[in-house]
């Protein structure tokens, strides 16, 4: 919740400042080294955890290979961003080559953060996973307030701000993770293999729902400018914000499965968190607008309806990260992987067709009829496993005692 918190008023100090058009402009920036983040982890941020958790022999040579793909592929992914500026202008419009050189600087510290933190996750160091992140947070948030205030700087400031917070994250990920195992400096192309194979298909289902909201920010920056995508922004911001509580569960749910719990315990969490996502997802609708204008001001006032076409699908994209995380811990079936290729499919189709010459609402519709259909297939695939829909439908006692277990960990 603390990084939650941190991560929503670094948003909003970044919006106040910058203002509608440039708020777009970092948006699409911030916005495509987390793309490029999601599309060049290869899945190892996924694979890390799942044999952390089953091989804790292998963590040496687990953290060695993070440190070298993060090197290697942070500076494949450098590359890969300066050709799209050169090859599709078009969706980086606004974005100057200084801000992108330093925003792309940063991949490979955010490849390194995204790698080790997993690694605790395997480990189940829940205390040490939150408390680094929650750091991070602390730290960008403070060295965002401090560029504008002394410095006045502008985005190039706040971008070089978000990489140092990921560095310096790297670093202390690192360092915790050296003491009870010392890293293996040597590269395991063997087991590099054996975590890629399994990665991959998780990957294909982590990126291709990760696209779908970022890539709709870039399509609505080129077809309909930066101030569009400056308030798009703003409601996607919020949904990110909505999206951690799902994310927390599903990432605790994860190496539970991974070491072999039973598929009723994972429909047991989703018929809860059903009920329970639900209510949250409602007591939202009369204060986002209120809190849109409070804090991010009137300028902004118009990503309120879009937040609300957005919420159907973040209620959506919350379930289904239940459910790909159980898919995940099993070994993440082929199916699972082709349904998502189906729904970012869909999502794109849409959007070149509807959004240009119209508004963003376009994007944030289409972005929940994508989550829509694409948590129905994944119920379905789950309920061929749990051995029937009635296996998913929420029961008030199990919700009741779901709150006070959760209450009581807390």
């Amino acid at each position: 919740m603390a990084t939650l918190v941190l991560a929503l008023l670094t948003a909003v100090v970044i919006a106040r400042q910058l203002g509608p058009s440039a708020q777009g402009t970092f948006a699409v920036a911030y916005s495509l080294t987390l793309l490029l983040a999601q599309v060049g982890s290869l899945g190892l941020a996924s694979a890390n955890p799942y044999f952390a958790a089953r091989e804790r022999q292998l963590l040496p040579r687990i953290v060695g290979n993070s440190l070298w793909f993060s090197a290697g592929l942070g500076l494949v992914l450098v590359a890969v961003g300066a050709a799209i500026k050169i090859l599709a202008p078009g969706l980086l419009e606004g974005l100057g080559w200084t801000p992108l050189a330093v925003t792309l600087a940063g991949l490979p510290g955010a490849l390194a953060a995204y790698f080790l933190q997993s690694v605790l996750l395997g480990e189940g160091r829940m205390i040490a996973y939150n408390a680094v992140e929650a750091g991070q947070a602390l730290f960008t948030l403070v060295a965002v307030i401090a560029a504008f205030a002394i410095f006045g700087v502008g985005i190039t400031g706040a971008l070089v701000a978000i990489g140092a917070g990921r560095y310096i994250a790297a670093a202390v990920y690192l360092a915790l993770l050296a003491r009870p195992v010392r890293p293996d400096p040597r590269f395991d192309r063997r087991l590099a293999r054996q975590m890629l194979s399994y990665g991959f298909r998780v990957y294909v289902a982590i990126v291709l729902s990760y696209l779908i909201v970022r890539f709709d920010l870039l399509l609505v920056n080129g077809y309909l400018g930066s101030r569009e995508a400056g308030i798009y922004s703003v409601a996607a911001t919020l949904a990110d914000g909505m999206f951690v509580v799902p994310m927390v569960i599903g990432l605790n749910l994860f190496p539970r499965v991974a070491r072999g719990d039973p598929t009723n315990a994972s429909a047991e969490v989703f018929r809860s968190v059903a009920v329970l996502y639900g209510l949250f997802c409602l007591a939202t609708v009369p204060v986002a607008g209120f809190a849109i204008r409070t804090f991010f001001g009137e300028q902004y006032s118009g990503a309120t309806s879009l937040y609300y076409w957005l919420l159907p699908g973040i209620y959506a994209f919350g379930m289904l990260t239940i459910l790909s995380s159980h898919f995940a811990g099993r070994g993440f079936p082929r199916r699972a992987m082709e349904i998502w290729i189906l729904g970012i499919g869909m999502n794109v189709v849409l959007n070149v067709l509807f959004l240009p010459g119209r508004g963003a609402y376009v994007a944030a519709i289409t972005s929940s009829i994508s989550y829509v259909i694409l948590l129905a297939l994944h119920m379905w695939l789950f309920s061929k496993e749990a051995g029937g829909f009635r296996f998913m439908r929420p029961r008030l006692r199990e919700v009741v005692q779901f709150v006070r277990f959760s209450l009581g960990r807390s």
